[in-house]
């Protein structure tokens, strides 16, 4: 049982790497660079097998094994695409979103479903408003289209609370990046994607604890 889990996670791995590195190429603009290393490729199937092993072994198979499954699909094809071609497409959202809430709904009901949904749609239309004024503030585009979708669906994922308090840890987590790179080159962009997706990750692993500061500070 787990080799087979391992072959499949693996697998799954590869097709993340691909469609990470791949997808973006069907939008216009992009320019195609460099294919991934084989190393690099190798790296995010064994990653995603050993998470695949670990959830299993953790959850068994519950909401949260197939939740962190799909979790660490749009971590590694998030990375791949925002780092490499500083672009967040909307598919792997959409696809993700969809399978929350079918999830959502088998293991909770419709009602925590309709729930789910509405802190995403909370969450995205919050950081729409946050990137609109930061466009104003600073005359240029403060957050992309992709990381206000990726809000979304980091709401639908957690939460309103636990989705807010992923926000603001992803904003901790891209801040040394930031300062970085504004002394390396004062006009590079900083793919803020990652952040966002590396930040879910972590609160939806230690939910519980994000949970008991969240009902310690209100």
């Amino acid at each position: 049982m787990i080799i087979i889990l391992f072959i499949i996670g693996f697998v799954l791995g590869l097709f993340y790497a691909f469609i990470g590195e791949k997808l973006p190429l069907l939008v216009p603009e992009v320019i195609e660079k460099e294919s991934n290393s084989w190393i690099l490729n190798l790296f995010i199937g064994v990653v995603n097998a050993l998470v695949l092993l670990v959830s299993y072994y953790v959850f068994g198979l519950s909401y949260e094994f197939f939740a962190s499954l799909i979790i660490v699909g749009l971590v590694l094809i998030i990375f791949i695409s925002d780092f490499k071609y500083m672009i967040i497409l909307d598919s792997p959202l959409v696809v993700a979103a969809i399978f929350i809430l079918i999830l959502r709904a088998y293991f909770y009901g419709f009602k925590n479903m309709g729930l789910s949904l509405l802190s995403g749609v909370v969450l995205f239309v919050l950081m729409l408003l946050i990137g609109l004024l930061g466009k104003k503030m600073f005359q240029k585009e403060a957050l992309g289209g992709g990381d206000i979708k990726l809000a979304g669906v980091i709401g639908i994922i957690l939460g309103f609370k636990l989705g807010l308090v992923s926000i603001i840890l992803s904003s901790l987590l891209a801040l040394p990046y930031a300062i970085g790179a504004m002394m390396l080159n004062k006009n590079s962009e900083v793919p803020f994607g990652p952040f966002l997706i590396s930040s879910m990750a972590i609160v939806f692993i230690f939910a519980d604890k994000f949970s008991n500061l969240i009902a310690f500070l209100f």
